[in-house]
């Protein structure tokens, strides 16, 4: 948990685990060379607090620790985060618990977690409904946060300190059901133990660990299919190979599927299991049909392969009103101008340019670069598409629609409609970032050509 000449600070409330494991570092420290410092925190919740305060101060004095206080209304915090007092409480703990550190110096940052802490934490993950993660309950080290006294039970920790003479306050809130967490310590654990086995606490942490362990492997294992399943990975959106995701067994397929999620919500917040098995359900759709999840997540099949992505990344699919906002012919504007460059939707410019064509020239291969035969159209509107659009995409002049079109080339159904083309009435001359149509490409007969080139954003080279 520590190597010599770690700094160590420690959470320290003023009860018996929190006491007791000031203590034990305090002695540790001098064998191990660690510097120790302590945190309190007032919580503006008790009218004892105060006396709380003064009370780890002065346990700090004597045993010559640097102390530090942190105050704060976690009732008033609670109504700005929208969330209970319990977990307010919690998050304005270990943000002490940083800060405290940060000043202190501290690699490591202790907190007094005990066996019984572990078998309530359990419990109460289950009856809420939890992954594998969750039954892991409580670590024994999680990054910079250490639990020295994870595996020891509550009165062995008060039978220690009554045996070394050691004093620690008592908090009466622990008294009281007014958490969920109090209602397990008070109620839940002692009927087990006194009904069911004496040990019960003890087989309850017992079994946190092995879940633990099972977690990790179990995740390490997801984590190897994933890359092997994964088709495409961009920030803020994962593709992947639906055979390969089907060919998993069904753990690791959920297991896959929470890490996505967790990477695409940032820790997988409001991500329950029922969402997993609905987007584990989506491999097995047909191409099209989608999914709206929490965290501002989507879910669809295309295809082969299904899509996770943050809709704010579907958002910058240019809209129908951006493409068409222009609407004149675009090749009125080339005859008078020579050469015209517009705005187009994603930040991007096009340039189109008419030009003699040459026999010796030589046409660039470029995704977003295209030479097309300018004496085989009437007329050039950049739109989305309409029913009826086709393209021609043989030699032959063999005409295809253009849904076909994009079913064939697996574009996904959420980017149609907004697709940038440039038209001549039905005709698709260019679905832009994928390919022209057959009867405007250049040939030996060809005299004029226009040359039209979009630039900006990934287009560019």
């Amino acid at each position: 948990m520590a190597g010599p000449g770690s700094r160590i600070m420690a959470g320290v409330s003023g009860g018996a685990d929190s006491v007791c494991l000031l203590a034990v570092l305090t002695r540790l420290g001098r064998e191990c060379g660690w510097r120790i410092g302590a945190v309190h925190v007032d919580h503006g919740l008790r009218e004892e607090a105060g006396e709380d305060a003064r009370f780890v101060q002065e346990l700090c004095a004597r045993l010559q620790v640097p102390f530090f206080l942190k105050e704060e209304n976690v009732e008033e915090k609670a109504g700005q985060w929208h969330m209970s007092v319990e977990e307010a409480g919690r998050k304005v703990r270990y943000q002490a618990f940083e800060e405290a550190a940060e000043r202190f110096g501290a690699d490591r940052i202790a907190v007094a977690h005990n066996r019984n802490d572990r078998a309530e934490t359990l419990l109460f993950h289950l009856f809420r409904g939890t992954g594998l993660k969750g039954m892991a309950s409580i670590r024994p080290v999680r990054g910079k946060i250490i639990r020295p006294l994870l595996d020891t039970g509550r009165e062995e920790i008060e039978g220690w300190l009554k045996q070394n003479g050691i004093t620690w306050r008592t908090d009466r809130s622990n008294d009281t059901d007014a958490y969920t967490r109090n209602r397990i310590r008070r109620h839940v654990l002692p009927y087990a133990e006194r009904e069911i086995c004496p040990e019960a606490d003890l087989h309850l942490a017992q079994a946190a660990d092995l879940l633990a362990r099972t977690s990790d492997f179990i995740e390490g294992q997801a984590k190897k299919a994933l890359e092997e399943c994964m088709a495409s990975r961009m920030p803020g959106k994962l593709e992947v190979d639906a055979e390969a995701f089907r060919a998993r067994e069904d753990l690791l397929q959920t297991q896959m599927l929470k890490l996505m999620l967790e990477e695409l919500t940032d820790g997988g917040k409001d991500i329950g299991l029922r969402h997993i098995r609905d987007v584990q359900e989506l491999f097995d759709r047909q191409s099209g049909r989608r999914l709206t999840l929490p965290g501002g997540l989507e879910a669809e099949k295309s295809f082969e392969t299904v899509i996770l992505q943050r809709k704010e990344k579907s958002a910058r699919i240019p809209s129908k009103d951006q493409v068409e906002r222009r609407q004149e012919d675009l090749l009125k504007e080339v005859r008078r101008a020579g050469s015209i460059r517009l705005e187009i939707p994603g930040g991007r410019i096009m340039e189109i340019t008419l030009l003699p064509w040459e026999k010796s020239q030589g046409i660039e291969q470029k995704t977003y670069t295209k030479w097309l035969d300018y004496d085989r159209m009437k007329s050039l509107v950049l739109r989305t598409r309409r029913p009826g659009d086709y393209l021609a995409i043989n030699d032959r002049l063999q005409r295809k629609s253009l849904k076909e079109y994009l079913i064939q080339e697996k574009v996904p159904a959420g980017e149609r409609e907004n697709l940038p083309l440039l038209a001549d009435g039905s005709h698709i001359l260019w679905v832009i970032g994928y390919r022209i149509s057959s009867a405007v490409k250049v040939t030996d007969s060809t005299e004029r050509v226009l040359r039209i080139d979009i630039r900006g954003g990934k287009e560019d080279g």
